[in-house]
């Protein structure tokens, strides 16, 4: 039973706008969605979404039990993918794409709303998730009075902690704060993204925490598996990187932005070295973001540092399947951020009862005490915590027994699909 304030009116239909959703997942935006969309399916509220896709990659309608899915595709955004056109021209096809599809789709939902009755349209919400989504809400907002609710999962390219913004970035921001404006709720991730909003003057009665789940059916598989066959699997990935799969082996999974603290892993990986020598192997999962060159940032700095012999980075992404197996592989798995709004790819590896060790970009409550949370940004503290966990399994395997009971007890896609609908609710009018 969904929750109901004065005023309010059962739910009775969402329209939600997700830039990123499947099959077209890179990030976490899309991993959200993906499987916030297999929860809302059972929820016994209608929902539809409306997201880019590429031209002929999956069917541009789908329903999935209680949700419908519209694939919109737009010239722009086809070639803001294309790399063989100039980084600039991409970033205003990428802009001009967007911009194209929010229209396109506050133009159905207006046109959707109108054609229903007064009675009709009543408990009907709209959700917006980042600036993606955000012109899309502004104009549900203002030209067709209904209620809407803003989804930030992250702030990362308009708000540098360093204090530099580009034209870029200040136009992003003033976006999302005239929709945290217009919102009548905004919905974060975890308390440290709401204590940030806050400080920057969003409105923090609107502020609402609602923390992500865990659960992936491979995840599950794995998590399910007899030891012995966990053991197998696990040494199959650890003999690709060490001879006989014999020595440490450090998991890092994540974009190459510096936030993720990969460079700060790469400068503390001579520091290992001097202790572990050739027994010590660091893999490096994951890629640039589009119009970057975080990937030969990443490559340069192995060769400064020396490190080339001892990490493997093959910049790019694995299929979430193959993420898995080298989380269970490692003896530590390590996601250093200075900036994670929520940090999805470390619950999970926790999940999988691994060592984890994270950077102080994660808000406290979301890892509690199933991981260890670096204080600083610093090579030499990371290092330090990495010689913990690799020189003391024992000590090691209770941290990682830690993390899975934390995650389970605390998160769930069920729970957070069921409470998203209960806060919808709240705004419904």
């Amino acid at each position: 039973m969904h929750e109901l304030t004065p005023g309010s009116v059962p739910l009775r239909r969402v329209h939600v706008v997700c830039s990123e959703i499947p099959p077209d997942v890179v990030g976490g935006l899309g991993r959200y969605a993906e499987r916030m969309m297999d929860a809302l399916r059972r929820g016994g509220t209608p929902v539809t979404v409306y997201g880019t896709a590429r031209r002929g990659r999956s069917p541009r309608t789908e329903r999935l039990g209680d949700v419908t899915l519209h694939r919109l595709a737009t010239a722009s955004s086809d070639h803001a993918r294309n790399s063989r056109t100039p980084q600039v021209l991409r970033r205003v096809a990428k802009i001009a794409g967007l911009l194209a599809f929010n229209v396109r789709v506050a133009g159905r939902i207006l046109r959707a709303e109108a054609g229903r009755s007064r009675a009709d349209r009543r408990g009907t919400v709209v959700a917006v998730h980042d600036w993606m989504g955000a012109p899309a809400g502004i104009v549900c907002r203002l030209l067709g009075r209904l209620p809407v609710v803003f989804h930030v999962h992250t702030r990362e390219l308009n708000a540098d902690p360093a204090g530099g913004r580009s034209l870029h970035a200040a136009c992003l921001d003033t976006v999302e704060t005239a929709q945290a404006r217009l919102a009548d709720l905004i919905i974060v991730p975890s308390v440290s993204v709401r204590d940030d909003l806050a400080a920057r003057r969003w409105p923090r009665e609107r502020l609402r925490v609602l923390p992500h789940g865990f659960e992936d059916a491979e995840l599950l598989r794995l998590a399910a598996l007899p030891d012995g066959e966990r053991e197998r699997i696990a040494s199959r990935v650890r003999e690709r990187y060490l001879p006989e799969g014999r020595g440490r082996l450090v998991v890092f999974a994540g974009r190459l932005s510096a936030h993720k603290g990969v460079h700060t892993l790469i400068r503390a990986v001579p520091l290992l070295t001097k202790q572990y020598g050739d027994d010590l192997r660091v893999v490096i999962i994951g890629a640039q973001l589009p119009q970057t060159d975080d990937n030969a940032v990443v490559a340069r700095l192995i060769e400064e540092t020396g490190a080339g012999e001892h990490v493997v980075a093959d910049y790019r992404f694995l299929d979430s399947a193959e993420l898995f197996t080298h989380f269970l592989a490692a003896d530590v798995c390590v996601f250093p951020s200075v900036y994670e709004p929520f940090g999805l790819v470390a619950v999970e590896a926790m999940a999988l009862a691994r060592p984890v060790i994270v950077g102080p970009g994660y808000s406290p409550e979301v890892v509690g005490d199933g991981a260890l949370r670096c204080a600083r940004d610093c090579p030499e503290e990371l290092a330090a915590d990495l010689s913990r966990c690799l020189d003391d399994p024992d000590e090691a395997a209770r941290l990682g027994a830690r993390g899975s009971a934390y995650v389970r007890e605390n998160y769930s896609w069920s729970r957070t699909a069921e409470q998203t609908l209960a806060a919808y609710a709240t705004v419904a009018r």
